[in-house]
């Protein structure tokens, strides 16, 4: 077997080695690699929001003025990519690079979803139908690994 055969055939199974090894462990479940991917997903959608609100509010030409420095908004941003950076790391760990990076196509749903809750942002009809093509995509990514979950 090649290598890179061997490599695929590992990956594809660290989703079912990992729900092995978290059955008999008795880890809190915020530690569980799909919970940390979902929170990985949510920040990242929640950040790219408060640094649209910090950017419409605050923001004043040219962008290095010192005030931009510190609106509360933006930072709010950037701590929310930095939270979501370690858990999509975290993430990484158990969960196939495959199966997370798709999933985290999610992020294209929340923010679409929430800039038209919160930021009052128009959605068309064409774009309500890309958003259910994403949610699709992401369902059919999602399923065979919630089936290997099942299976054990």
């Amino acid at each position: 077997m090649s290598n890179a055969a061997r490599k695929q055939n590992k990956s594809n199974n660290i989703l079912t080695e990992t729900v092995k090894g978290d059955a008999g462990s008795r880890k809190p479940r915020f530690f569980h690699p799909c919970f940390q991917l979902v929170i990985s997903i949510i920040l990242n959608a929640v950040s790219q929001i408060f640094l649209k609100i910090g950017v419409d509010t605050q923001l004043v030409s040219p962008w290095y003025t010192v005030s931009n420095f510190f609106a509360l908004w933006i930072w709010l941003g950037i701590f929310s990519i930095i939270g979501s950076l370690f858990s999509w790391l975290y993430a990484l760990k158990s969960v196939p690079l495959i199966v997370a990076y798709n999933l985290a196509a999610m992020n294209h749903i929340m923010v679409a979803l929430g800039s038209w809750l919160f930021l009052g942002e128009a959605i068309s009809y064409r774009r309500w139908i890309g958003i259910l093509l994403v949610a699709l995509g992401v369902f059919f990514i999602a399923r065979p690994a919630a089936r290997a979950e099942e299976k054990l």
